[in-house]
């Protein structure tokens, strides 16, 4: 894999599973030192082309994350069918297949991760992978913005250009705002990732905040564009197809909140004085 240019596709959601990792049912069934896949894997993004996929499956789904183990096998070995393409909103030249495992065998040394281990590793490769999924919004809003700059200076109404009313440079300097401020969410959260530094908080920050701004962003482009936004002959309808993905693979948006309200909640450290009664006792000390 290494000297030879190969593609490898990841593979953790199912048809009725997608942001609860762990209550995956693709079965990993141990057989002397290999492993039997069966089961179905869904929204696999390269599927069709990919050389390799990496499978994350499980000895028993009432075990949840305890029983995952993940296994990469070659996608043309007997058993394993892929899908045709699915037909998306957007995001449509992205290559999106189901999976379909029917006893297929695995080697000892194909085993990425054994049954117990896979769901850490599917943790930690998300860890690396949202921020990314944060840049991909970023660069999708961005895009947005410089399409609405330049069709605001061309763009004429009552006599002038539409960029030299205040409603629509205040949509402009909003999106500019929101981009700066993802952008730098997401560096804080990868450079943390390339620094081994926990960064689950981060990356849920990142990814939540950015996917909004580019679903924002991306309409704004449409309400300044008017209704030639609304045409597929102006660039802006695409982003904005493509932004709504953005807020539900690697994650949901709900879920990065849950992530970040958990964080509050439990390990958050105050810098104001407590109210009621541990606010005495900080007054005592």
């Amino acid at each position: 894999m290494v000297s030879n240019f190969k593609l490898i596709t990841f593979a953790t959601s199912e048809p009725s599973m997608g942001s609860d990792v762990a209550n995956m049912k693709c079965l990993a069934e141990k057989d002397g030192d290999e492993y039997i896949l069966n089961g179905t894997k869904f929204w696999i993004t390269n599927g069709g082309y990919g050389d390799y996929i990496t499978i994350f499956a499980t000895k028993d789904p009432s075990m949840k994350h305890r029983g995952i183990g993940a296994f990469t096998i070659p996608t043309n070995i007997e058993g394993v069918r892929l899908g045709k393409q699915i037909p998306k909103l957007g995001q449509r030249a992205s290559n999106t297949v189901s999976v379909a495992l029917k006893n297929v065998r695995v080697k000892k040394e194909n085993v990425l991760a054994k049954p117990g281990r896979g769901f850490v590793l599917a943790m930690q490769t998300f860890a690396h992978t949202r921020p990314a999924i944060g840049a991909f919004a970023i660069g999708c809003a961005r895009s947005a913005m410089e399409y609405s700059i330049d069709y605001t200076k061309k763009r004429e109404v009552f006599g002038r250009p539409i960029e030299k009313y205040q409603a629509i440079q205040f949509k402009i300097a909003n999106m500019y705002k929101d981009i700066e401020a993802a952008r730098l969410l997401t560096y804080k959260a990868a450079w943390e990732a390339d620094q081994g530094i926990d960064n689950n908080l981060s990356f849920s920050i990142a990814k939540a905040f950015a996917s909004d701004v580019a679903m924002n962003v991306t309409t704004e482009a449409i309400q300044i564009f008017g209704g030639y936004g609304y045409l597929r002959t102006y660039p802006v309808e695409k982003l904005f197809r493509d932004a709504k993905l953005y807020q539900i693979y690697e994650g949901t948006s709900e879920i990065q909140r849950i992530v970040i309200s958990r964080f509050i909640m439990k390990r958050y450290k105050h810098a104001m004085p407590y109210l009621g009664k541990k606010r005495d006792k900080f007054n005592q000390d």
